[in-house]
């Protein structure tokens, strides 16, 4: 497929510095401000944005084509509704790009001013880097709270706010989508990486305002979904977690749950709170009751559905 520029919008980038990734899922409501502080980077190589629409019906691809011209940097926009999940549109993404170092991030964030340039030249020196959290608030504080966690560690990865070196990436696999519930895919992925030995470093100018969930009962669903997919990933890779495949572990959380709503209390508060009393449950579930067969992966190495590139719309 040729894709033809509209007026206005610059032309597609044959080696760009660094493609950055996006999937989106009905995200018409805060793509723009995203879109803005894309387009705001303090960044002077060339450079694309991939965007995998994962099957949104909201008028996500009319603000998309809406931002097409006078954008600093080419829009590809990909279709990835064919299977559901974040995971699948990641992966859709990673085959479309056209650099070896992707940053990725989601359409309802914002990234901070230096977050390009801080994933460019983090991947100078490591495999994967991620960088810090502030709470994302309306109306907008650059200064909001950091929040208690970063989006790299040693042997885990915040998907929305992470570069990687496509050789590594794609070594380890890619995004697995059987993950097509809420959360952990990237957590399953930064373990398949840390196994073949690739590098992960912390990059401060890598700031991303994230939008936390304030809807309570959606928070409680996540949370919970969330924890089911850590027992998947701990039966995937059980010589990593040894000392999580069996009832034992549920046990022993359990016995301990009075000491760790005491903590959660006075680290977190009642949201804190909830979280550990939530995963408790969820995993007691699925590591209590019978046992069920693992979903065979679904890697970006085995990905057969297609994810055509869509074409600006012609202008009149």
């Amino acid at each position: 497929m040729t894709e033809m520029p509209s007026a206005g919008a610059p032309a597609p980038v044959d080696d760009p510095a660094i493609s950055v990734l996006m999937p989106v899922h009905d995200a018409a409501a805060t793509l723009d401000e995203q879109l803005d502080a894309l387009a705001g980077q303090d960044f002077r190589l060339p450079w694309e944005l991939v965007i995998a629409d994962n099957g949104s019906t909201d008028g996500t691809r009319d603000v998309i084509e809406a931002r097409r011209a006078g954008f600093p940097a080419p829009i590809r926009l990909i279709d990835a509704g064919a299977s559901r999940g974040a995971a699948f549109a990641r992966n859709a993404a990673i085959r479309a790009a056209r650099s070896d170092r992707l940053a990725f991030c989601d359409g309802d964030d914002r990234v901070g001013p230096q977050w390009l340039e801080g994933a460019y030249e983090g991947l100078d020196r490591a495999d994967v880097v991620g960088g810090p959290l502030r709470r994302h608030t309306v109306p907008f504080d650059p200064d909001s709270p950091l929040l208690p966690f970063h989006s790299v560690s040693d042997d885990s990865i915040v998907a929305s706010n992470v570069a990687m070196r496509r050789a590594p990436l794609e070594r380890a696999g890619g995004y697995d989508a059987a993950f097509s519930g809420y959360g952990r895919e990237d957590h399953e992925l930064a373990v398949r990486l840390w196994k073949i030995g690739a590098t992960f470093a912390y990059e401060p100018r890598m700031l991303v305002h994230y939008r936390l969930t304030s809807d309570q009962w959606v928070f409680i669903r996540k949370i919970y979904s969330s924890s089911r997919a850590d027992v998947v990933i701990w039966r995937r890779h059980p010589e990593t977690y040894p000392g999580r495949q069996g009832r034992g572990f549920v046990l022993r959380e359990a016995l301990s749950l009075p000491v760790n709503l005491v903590r959660a209390a006075r680290g977190g508060g009642v949201r804190r709170m909830a979280r550990v009393g939530v995963e408790l449950a969820a995993r007691a579930r699925d590591m209590l009751g019978p046992r069920r067969p693992l979903e065979p992966p679904r890697l970006l190495t085995t990905m057969t559905e297609e994810t055509p590139e869509i074409p600006p719309r012609a202008r009149a």
